[in-house]
């Protein structure tokens, strides 16, 4: 199987899942230009209780060193925090954030890299949130957005960079599967997350 056709792969067999967890009420009330700031501090705070969890997981496992990962750069739960301290959210109103149980398995390389190939591949949408979410909310890429505006105008380069270490990194037909169902776990279960009343 060819580099090339994993990529394949992984946006045909999640495009339900990734069409499902995009017509979340926040996501649709965004685009529509009706969310208020405190819908989309709750927006947040479901996406930290999500992260979170499974950022703190990543780290720990044996292997991460060996993906050629960077936390620092490719972790996204300080971005949230900081945003949320922005939109006026305490650190303890932070620390006491209910989080998700229910996670996607993370325990194997090829099902990190499906974890990680939804949440690196939403940074390239969250340049359209970003553009939309400044233009009616009162916030800025610094102070209030620096999730969605995770790399900014580096997007594109982080994004062909994770592509480049997951082809690299998960080569069997059997990683390939187990990185797809982890793919499609992930949208599911964030997409379940999001839309549980928490």
């Amino acid at each position: 199987m060819t580099a090339t056709t994993i990529m394949e792969r992984l946006k045909s067999e999640t495009a339900h899942y990734h069409r499902q967890v995009e017509q979340n009420p926040y996501a649709k009330a965004i685009m529509n230009q009706t969310v208020t700031i405190e819908e989309y501090r709750t927006y947040l705070e479901k996406f930290y209780g999500f992260l979170k969890p499974l950022e703190d997981q990543a780290v720990q496992q044996s292997f991460w060193e060996s993906t050629g990962l960077d936390i620092e750069i490719r972790g996204k739960a300080g971005l949230l925090e900081k945003d949320l301290r922005n939109l006026g959210a305490s650190e303890e109103e932070i620390t006491q954030l209910p989080l998700c149980e229910e996670l996607p398995d993370i325990s194997t390389p090829a099902r990190l890299f499906g974890y990680l190939y939804v949440i690196e591949g939403s940074t390239n949408g969250g340049q359209i949130m970003t553009k939309r979410l400044s233009q009616f909310l009162p916030i800025e890429a610094d102070r209030g957005l620096e999730y969605f505006n995770a790399y900014g105008s580096d997007t594109r380069t982080r994004w062909s960079e994770f592509t480049g270490l997951l082809q690299q990194s998960i080569s069997t037909p059997e990683d390939h599967d187990n990185m797809v169902h982890s793919a499609s776990e992930t949208f599911r279960l964030l997409d379940q997350w999001i839309n549980t009343d928490k």
